[in-house]
């Protein structure tokens, strides 16, 4: 099971996931603009590293950053955690409290009859 990552390493991530190379402590702040100081983005990654979610290459005085955590994986990870925590590990549980709510629309019901039907 892939590491928990916090919401600012998710950011990051995010980043890393979207370019499909290596990028510098530059790029990755000039993608994410001004959202956060250099140290703390260094620091998340750093922390990010330590827990073998990406990966450093040294290039010469630069330190180069990739995801070693797919995207997909990671997903498929939180939402099993997810349903775990607060439905018991049961999608039928989510759906009914989506539709109890009223949080799908008719289109969204549609679709996942279509899915459940193998349409």
């Amino acid at each position: 099971m892939p590491k928990t990552i916090t919401e600012s390493e998710y950011e990051i991530m995010k980043v890393l996931w979207e370019n499909s190379g290596a990028m510098g402590l530059g790029e990755i702040m000039s993608t994410l603009g001004d959202k956060w100081a250099r140290n703390t983005v260094g620091t998340l990654l750093v922390r990010l590293a330590e827990k073998g979610v990406i990966g450093v290459k040294k290039q010469g005085k630069t330190n180069l950053y990739c995801a070693i955590l797919n995207e997909k994986d990671y997903s498929i990870s939180e939402t099993k955690s997810f349903l775990s925590k607060l439905y018991k590990g049961s999608v039928g549980n989510l759906v009914a409290s989506l539709f109890e709510s009223k949080e799908l629309s008719e289109a969204e019901i549609e679709s996942l009859r279509k899915i459940i039907n193998g349409d």
